[in-house]
């Protein structure tokens, strides 16, 4: 008898232990996002155009989102910037808006979304161009969507600060993004409101050098690799790096001690990033060190370090939908962000605003993935639809 007890008293206890695990189990996984709707956004920018698609949901009460998908395809419209004295030619206009059409049709077939869903817009780095209307009247004529050519440089690094910094280094980050038309950044700086509430405003610095339009520049004068590698060193450390110091005076907090954190962004940091940590893919930030930036301006420099990393394989990577991911983002950084050129000059450029800011062995740098403007002006633009 007693043993019978003991039998049922153990299975009771193995019961209750198997109640308690799968419950700890159930609270551990999140709940899947269930997404009330899609919007999208196209930046027509310096490298080419893209696309990014995100799903609105509720959680806890509040209104969130999150990319669901995004593509980009290069066009030329910087490299016809510098042929064509400041203009944009009007075969990459046309390339462009016949990119964001079939890009549209895509998107839309597959997430159900109409053209009010979608917004265009163009990059601070194209803005620059004298006609950049002309894009707006191509778009509605083919695509009868307008689009928006007035987005000043300070909005879109405002952006890009609230899409990609983490709220609790506001009052330590500093934002660096080298785009492909221009470099740009900034800090949020605290203020006191009129009501009393501490609120954040953006200070920002600009220059109007990206890396693809250094590139370009380089390229028309220099197309050997290391003529080409020399007469960027020189450009940036001489004609630019001035310019980068002047506009970050404007900014004395940033080479304050206190800014203990880098954000860097753009393509040539995707780049850097997706070689350096490729099984990093699915993280938002990855932290990395100056020894790691040296080494990938090492491999940019060395004669075969390009077509070496083109080459490279993730056969060791066991897990295999990690595996698919990592080889879908190394195909992106090198067939579809920017060329060697390209990415070196943009690297040089993050560079030197590091050597501008100073302190750099005081600093924690981070690469960030959200940090991707058109994302929250997405947000922005669409989220009166979705609050409850």
């Amino acid at each position: 008898m007693q043993h019978s007890l003991l039998r049922q008293f153990i299975w009771l206890l193995l019961g209750c232990l198997t109640v308690i695990a799968t419950v700890a189990q159930a609270q551990e996984i999140p709940a899947p996002i269930v997404y009330d709707g899609y919007r999208g956004g196209f930046d027509i920018g310096s490298q080419g155009v893209k696309v990014s698609i995100i799903g609105f949901y509720h959680r806890d009460g509040k209104l969130k989102y999150r990319l669901v998908y995004d593509r980009q395809e290069t066009v030329g419209l910087v490299k016809g910037m510098e042929l064509n004295n400041g203009k944009l030619r009007p075969a990459d206009m046309q390339d462009a808006v016949a990119t964001v059409q079939e890009m549209l049709k895509d998107a839309s077939e597959t997430y159900g979304m109409t053209n009010r869903d979608f917004v265009i817009y163009t990059s601070s780095g194209v803005n620059l161009a004298s006609n950049v209307a002309d894009l707006d009247v191509l778009t509605q004529k083919i695509l009868n969507m307008p689009t928006v050519t007035s987005m000043p440089t300070k909005v879109e690094a405002t952006y890009s600060v609230r899409a990609g910094l983490a709220r609790e280094d506001f009052d330590k980050a500093i934002l660096v993004d080298v785009g492909g038309g221009n470099l740009k950044g900034g800090i949020l700086q605290p203020y006191v409101s009129a009501s009393g509430a501490t609120r954040y405003t953006f200070k920002s610095y600009s220059i109007e050098y990206g890396a693809r339009r250094v590139a370009e520049r380089i390229m028309m004068r220099k197309t050997d690799p290391a003529e080409y590698q020399n007469e960027l060193r020189v450009m940036v450390e001489d004609s630019i790096s001035p310019l980068i110091r002047m506009s970050l005076n404007d900014n004395p907090e940033i080479k304050t001690i206190g800014r203990s954190i880098v954000y860097l962004t753009g393509g040539a940091a995707y780049q850097f990033i997706t070689w350096k940590y490729p099984e990093k893919v699915r993280e938002e930030i990855v932290e990395f060190t100056m020894n790691d930036f040296y080494q990938f301006i090492d491999m940019l420099s060395s004669p075969t370090g390009w077509i070496d990393w083109q080459g490279k394989t993730f056969a060791k990577i066991d897990d295999p939908k990690l595996r698919e991911q990592v080889e879908k983002d190394h195909a992106k950084a090198t067939k579809r962000v920017y060329n060697r050129e390209g990415c070196l000059a943009g690297t040089l450029l993050a560079q030197q605003v590091f050597r501008e800011i100073g302190n750099l062995n005081t600093k924690t740098f981070y690469f960030t993935r959200d940090a991707y403007w058109i994302n929250a002006l997405v947000f922005d633009t669409y989220k009166g639809e979705f609050k409850k």
